[in-house]
């Protein structure tokens, strides 16, 4: 019996994590993916989004003002652009960007049954240059559902948009 014990205790201590916490999103390699963007682009690059998953940042950058490629970077290399594709919407400087790395905090206090699956940041408003971002975190309910959590740069609840 003993044998058994010592045994499972082994077993248990070697099959890796059993935390069930989600993965934080990348949001620390924003500004990495930006450098690289910038590197290869040069100066005064035009944003439609950036996002950050739990793996990956994705950069969407505005190409002749009506399309768009995409940027994908994993924390050591940068891969894109793509193909540009058609697109319309607000475009965003980079310089407006200023993000905390620990932005998710609040979110996750506030709602601790609830999973990030995205951090989103789009120019706000309707003119084709925008003169501020918009902050969302995306989330998944243990419960059901899904919820935007609109935030400021420090994490602070604004605003939330179920989906």
């Amino acid at each position: 019996m003993r044998r058994a014990a010592w045994l499972l205790l082994l077993l248990v201590g070697c099959s890796g994590s059993s935390s069930t916490e989600p993965p934080p999103l990348r949001v620390d390699l924003i500004d990495s993916a930006l450098d690289a963007v910038d590197e290869v682009l040069g100066a005064d690059v035009a944003y439609f989004e950036v996002n950050a998953t739990s793996q990956v940042v994705n950069v969407f950058v505005a190409r002749n003002g009506n399309s768009v490629v995409q940027f994908i970077y994993d924390g050591t290399s940068l891969v894109g652009p793509t193909t540009p594709v058609d697109a319309t919407g607000t475009m965003f400087e980079r310089g407006l960007i200023d993000v905390d790395a620990d932005v998710l905090d609040t979110v996750l206090a506030e709602l601790p049954d609830s999973e990030p699956s995205m951090f989103v940041i789009t120019g706000a408003g309707t003119d084709p240059v925008a003169l501020r971002v918009e902050l969302r975190i995306l989330m998944r309910s243990s419960k059901g559902g899904e919820l935007a959590v609109m935030v400021d740069s420090g994490g602070a609840i604004i605003g939330t948009d179920a989906e």
